[in-house]
């Protein structure tokens, strides 16, 4: 697995050595696209699988910006002075223009730093034969190449195609097919503003507890056991019962953002075999091919956990109400289907039994049932809704939701780890497996995500 190991504070040097935990040359979702809409609207689409290139649509319209992100470390780096980035393409050079000081992507053996790259070369680029990532010294000779994989071309064709409504979700681009959308393994997340990481992290195993009151609530829940992560904050996770060699695991992934909490779900497997012993993989871009997933044979409860962001916007921030309460249904080889099921006295909009289509032009059979949930409690003003009735006429209505006050959580302390000993719940030391440079693909059009040059981490360290 070409993942990161963080095994507490022996490796803490190690990782503070690299352009921090999140920041890699290797993307880990080969020929995919991931996406990311930033506090101000601007969205971000990046791709690997060599040097990860990232697409940039910012609020303003105007027309997209591309960036490659090189990133290197060889002992030959360190002796040399000005280093340049480049890309061959069938042999042939494309202009990549630095974005910033390229002396400040180095640093001892550490080469790390973007460039743009026009349109109209990428698109030149993009059904080339071979490719080449290069690092070259001042007097032109080469001190670092990648050559380009198979997938390189099909990754950069995947990139040019992306648009704004490519965008489905967050970390996810929307399928050509709906069927593919709802049988991937989601990975949902929610921003929540101006709340701390580690009083989500409370939140969290509060609720599970909350869950688990009533009889139906313990058989569902009452299998899986919380655990917090001693040498990885932003990490709390649950734990259930054996299937065969593997172990369901849930990991909530609490990374402080923009003054507030990007809350990500992960279902992951935990494996126990002789050779390797326990390995957890987490983290919002650990890539599938580094995941044993069985979350088909646990799927009905795998999707309710789906609904703890749900829940958790609606805890700590002001949230939508739309009056009625949906159903959904699935056929094989079909998106899903949403059914009204009750509506508040009232609203004479919408009716039980119909069918919701669409939200605000955005056809809904890519969703999973708590997404498009997510998707209604965030809304902000009134909404588009594309309808079908039982009798099989559609129209389309326009309703305006209640504003909601936060549930509000109880008093949670600022000591996470005195919560977590007094609540009894375990620590946990194991290997924690994070391929996520998620951040650091998007700090360019998120200013969020900012992380300091290659050089001030290096002079940062020699202090």
């Amino acid at each position: 697995m070409r993942c990161r190991y963080v095994l507490g504070l022996a490796l803490l040097a190690c990782a503070l050595w690299q352009p921090v935990a999140d920041a890699s040359g290797y993307f880990p979702f080969e020929g995919n696209v991931v996406a990311h809409r930033s506090p101000d609207g601007a969205l971000s689409f990046a791709t690997g699988p060599d040097v990860p290139l990232t697409k940039v649509f910012q609020q303003g319209g105007e027309a997209p910006t591309y960036l490659f992100r090189f990133w290197a470390q060889k002992r030959n780096i360190a002796k040399q002075g000005a280093i340049h980035a480049q890309l061959l393409a069938d042999g042939r050079q494309v202009p990549l223009e630095p974005v910033g000081a390229e002396a400040d992507m180095h640093a001892a053996d550490v080469f790390c730093g973007s460039y743009r790259v026009a349109e109209e070369a990428l698109q030149q680029a993009a059904h080339a034969a071979s490719y080449e990532f290069q690092l070259v010294g001042a007097d032109g000779s080469v001190l670092w190449r990648q050559k380009g994989k198979k997938k390189t071309a099909e990754a950069i064709q995947n990139i040019l195609a992306a648009g704004p409504s490519s965008y489905l979700r967050e970390g996810v681009v929307r399928d050509a097919k709906a069927v593919d959308s709802v049988r991937r393994d989601s990975r949902p997340r929610v921003f929540l503003p101006s709340v701390a990481p580690a009083e989500v992290q409370e939140w969290i195993v509060l609720h599970q507890q909350v869950l688990m009151q009533d009889k139906l609530g313990k058989a569902l829940w009452g299998e899986f056991r919380p655990y917090y992560h001693k040498s990885h904050d932003d990490i709390v996770f649950f734990m259930g019962r054996a299937i065969g060699d593997g172990v369901p695991l849930i990991t909530f992934e609490t990374r402080p953002y923009a003054g507030g909490t990007m809350l990500a779900l992960m279902k992951d497997q935990v494996l126990e075999d002789r050779y390797w012993h326990t390995a957890r993989t987490v983290g919002m871009m650990t890539a599938a091919d580094d995941i044993v997933s069985l979350t088909s044979v646990w799927r009905d409860l795998d999707d309710q956990w789906d609904g703890f962001l749900n829940d958790a916007y609606e805890t700590f921030q002001g949230y939508a109400d739309f009056g009625f309460i949906l159903d959904s249904t699935h056929k094989k080889g079909e998106g899903n289907r949403f059914f009204v099921t009750k509506v508040r006295d009232g609203i004479q909009e919408i009716a039980p039994g119909d069918e919701l289509l669409a939200l605000d032009g955005d056809e809904l059979a890519w969703y999973k049932p708590n997404e498009l949930r997510l998707k209604l409690l965030q809304h902000r003003g009134p909404a588009t809704l594309r309808l079908r009735t039982a009798a099989g006429e559609e129209r389309t209505v326009e309703l305006a939701p209640t504003l909601q006050q936060p549930k509000g959580a109880p008093h949670l302390p600022k000591d996470r780890k005195a919560f977590f000993e007094a609540g009894k719940v375990k620590g946990s030391k194991e290997a924690l497996v994070d391929s996520g440079n998620y951040p650091t693909l998007f700090e360019q059009a998120d200013p969020t995500y900012a992380q300091p040059s290659a050089r001030e981490r290096h002079e940062a360290l020699a202090r």
